[in-house]
């Protein structure tokens, strides 16, 4: 066998990229950066490379390089989140739908409650209307404390509904000789007057 096969076997021992003659590592490091270089468009055919003439007691000592990191790889088909928000203690963030035919005008109402648009957030198409026209997503924020305001009220009329259902006056009308039996307890999770 002659030296170069020798030196060609050899997995210690570095070489250089032919393509880019920047790359350095391993033959087999080299051979797969190889197939990958001379893809790019702008290298040029490979150049005639000299074997090095480094000694095999100093190839041995260099430590081998380790191959180049891969960019982090987002798994197809694993459940993730289509609209993220960024975590914050202060606001309640809100995805809000933009140029919604059946509701025009949500952004405005949104701001008119206080709600602030998020910056430097990009719109996501959130759906369709009738016409074929994109609705847009618009990320917005508010407060937290407005945020916490706003739901108390909303509950109120929960509460308001279920008591009317409790009391079997739901929708009641005038005349409606509806009959609620005595001692007919419903049970509520928000309500501890069972």
């Amino acid at each position: 066998m002659t030296e170069e096969a020798i030196i060609n076997l050899s997995p210690d021992i570095k070489s250089t990229c032919k393509w880019c003659n920047e790359y350095e590592g391993s033959e087999r490091q080299v051979r797969g950066h190889e197939m990958r270089c001379k893809m790019r468009p702008q290298n040029k055919k490979p150049e005639a490379v000299q074997p090095p003439d480094v000694p095999r007691e100093t190839e041995a000592k260099a430590e081998p390089e380790l191959p180049p990191k891969r960019r982090e790889r987002i798994p197809f088909g694993v459940p993730q989140k289509k609209l993220n928000a960024p975590d914050d203690d202060q606001f309640n963030y809100r995805v809000f739908n933009d140029g919604w035919s059946k509701e025009p005008g949500r952004i405005q109402r949104a701001m008119n409650a206080g709600y602030e648009v998020v910056e430097n957030w990009p719109r996501v198409a959130v759906g369709t209307n009738e016409d074929g026209s994109a609705i847009m997503g618009v990320l917005m924020k508010i407060p937290k404390e407005w945020y916490e305001e706003d739901q108390k009220l909303k509950q109120k009329e929960v509460d308001r509904v279920d008591q009317a259902i409790k009391t079997g006056k739901i929708e009641a009308k005038e005349d409606d000789k509806r009959y609620i039996p005595d001692g007919i307890k419903i049970w509520s999770s928000h309500n501890e007057n069972r």
